[in-house]
């Protein structure tokens, strides 16, 4: 071979092989960067996702840690703690129901539900934001709802417990109504005790609206800095974010994080009448006593869907209604069923959202269509997955009713445990009078 053309033929190859090596980094070089390019907008869209600041409560940043302040967070229901006092009434009512008014007066009760009275009446008017108060230590006579915060590092995908609070709710005791209704006067107790203590009272519930709320944290600057957040919500103040957020959710769902800031509040009224009275007696209605109740802490219902089984006159029906509850009212003038399209549970999973804050109450005076409905609301998980606070009526057989609901099956001690189940759901249960 001519030593030249080899010579040639070497430089060539040296020269192609350095080319190669030339483009093979270039290509790298291109790799990275587009790779790098991509990473960079996905980290943008992932900080844009993130939530940075307190307006959505149930998905929130967490506080008081530097190193946790680009995690997501949300709330859900942890567990029902009854008070002591309910502890006792729970424990004792198959004694206890035999003479609920005896009991009730007992040197035991008697200041315990003058307290825990004055305290709830003292919040439905006020709210919790009343900072001055010589009433707030009856709080240790009160329930407790716990709800916990969890969060995760979106990058490590890391979950973690951030804290834990507790809003208190009305005890489950006596009759599980104004214990200082139906009961005859007790004439050591002041006339100003029984103002408003009239049959249909509704003095004694904690609407969730209402409750105070108290944080579990070992960091009092935590506590302060959490405490300062859910009080500056801008969007519905007064309506926590676990009230309309109980479960667990993907918190990496960003379709889940839109739907949370769109809930809607709806109230389910089973056994309405009208609006504005329930048999000519205003105090006894419902429509407006919900209406008036969350308004005062600034909660506007979106959706009021009205059950009533007796015909009622469409023009008096809808000349109660207040301007700003028109466009959101729909009464259904037909009773309640346990099954088909009539029952209201079949609207309830047609109309809410988990992200929904819902209030129901159902009060239709017949045992034999509201036992089966709750019953339904208690063991199907898809119904009471969208409820957050119920009022119940329930007609059992106690000495005290009898002159007002007969003897329908059931005692009081089955009204305590319905409650309490339900409540262990993470639904604020009470008792409509």
């Amino acid at each position: 071979m001519n030593y030249g053309m080899y010579q040639g033929q070497v430089q060539h190859r040296i020269i192609s092989s350095r080319a190669l090596i030339i483009i093979g980094i270039g290509l790298l070089t291109f790799t990275i960067l587009f790779v790098e390019g991509r990473w960079l907008r996905a980290l943008v869209q992932l900080k844009n996702f993130i939530p940075r600041n307190s307006e959505n409560n149930s998905r929130t940043t967490c506080f008081g840690n530097s190193k946790k302040s680009d995690s997501i967070c949300q709330w859900y229901f942890l567990n029902y703690t009854p008070s002591s006092w309910e502890n006792i009434w729970f424990t004792n009512i198959e004694e206890f129901q035999n003479n609920v008014c005896g009991r009730i007066a007992d040197a035991q009760n008697l200041n315990k539900t003058v307290l825990a009275v004055e305290r709830l009446m003292e919040l439905q008017k006020f709210g919790r934001n009343r900072t001055q108060s010589d009433k707030q230590h009856a709080d240790e006579l009160l329930s407790k709802m716990f709800y916990r915060q969890e969060c995760i590092n979106p990058l490590t995908k890391v979950l973690f417990q951030e804290v834990e609070v507790s809003q208190v709710i009305e005890p489950l005791i006596g009759l599980l109504r104004d214990p200082l209704t139906i009961c005859n006067r007790i004439n050591s107790l002041p006339a100003s005790d029984y103002e408003g203590a009239e049959l249909q009272s509704k003095r004694f519930f904690l609407l969730s609206v209402a409750a105070p709320f108290y944080i579990h944290s070992s960091s009092q600057n935590h506590k302060d800095i959490l405490q300062n957040n859910i009080q500056s919500n801008k969007h519905n103040t007064d309506l926590l974010p676990w009230m309309y957020q109980r479960s667990k959710l993907n918190l990496l769902d960003m379709k889940s994080d839109i739907d949370t800031r769109n809930g809607q509040n709806i109230l389910i009224d089973l056994g309405s009448s009208y609006f504005g009275h329930w048999g000519g007696d205003a105090s006894a209605a419902a429509g407006r006593w919900f209406y008036e109740h969350y308004k005062r802490f600034g909660i506007k219902f979106d959706r009021i869907i009205a059950y009533e089984h007796s015909p009622l006159d469409p023009k008096t029906a809808w000349d109660q209604l207040p301007d700003d509850v028109f466009s959101a009212y729909t009464l259904i003038n037909v009773g309640c069923t346990t099954s088909g399209k009539f029952n209201p549970w079949v609207m309830l999973k047609t109309l809410a959202k988990p992200q929904d804050h819902v209030v129901i109450k159902l009060d239709i005076d017949t045992p034999a269509i509201e036992v089966p409905l709750m019953n339904q609301l208690l063991s199907d998980s898809s119904i009471n997955s969208l409820i957050d606070e119920v009022f119940f009526e329930h007609h059992i057989t106690v000495n005290e009713m009898l002159r007002y609901w007969g003897g329908p099956p059931g005692r009081l001690k089955d009204s305590y445990i319905l409650f309490t189940k339900l409540r262990q759901l993470g639904i604020r249960m009470h008792s409509w009078p």
